[in-house]
């Protein structure tokens, strides 16, 4: 297995309404991207339906992994460049982690 060294993590709100909307367009990047880079180590999408947030958590081998083909073409189309986020997100905070302990 590939040692990883990049974790992103993603945790967004959805507006009045919209939390299926949120979690369809969340998961949807990750899930493309599992069948076409190969770096992406392991992933999950949560909802919390109580305060209407989904969080987002993709470990890579390495940032540019991610990085890399979010910039291509197909990245750009796969990450959804085509939906009208504002009309879904209320708030959106993402960091970028270094893993220092875990288990996969």
């Amino acid at each position: 297995m590939q040692q990883p060294t990049y974790t992103f993590v993603s945790v967004s709100k959805a507006k009045e309404g919209k939390l299926e909307d949120l979690v369809r367009i969340a998961k949807k990047p990750t899930e493309l991207m599992d069948e076409k880079v190969d770096g992406l180590i392991a992933r999950q999408v949560s909802v919390d339906r109580e305060r209407q947030a989904v969080i987002v958590w993709a470990t890579f081998d390495k940032k540019e992994t991610l990085y890399d083909y979010l910039a291509t073409d197909q990245g750009k189309k796969d990450h959804g460049e085509d939906e009208d986020m504002n009309a879904i997100i209320e708030s959106f905070e993402m960091y970028d982690l270094q893993p220092v302990s875990g288990r996969l």
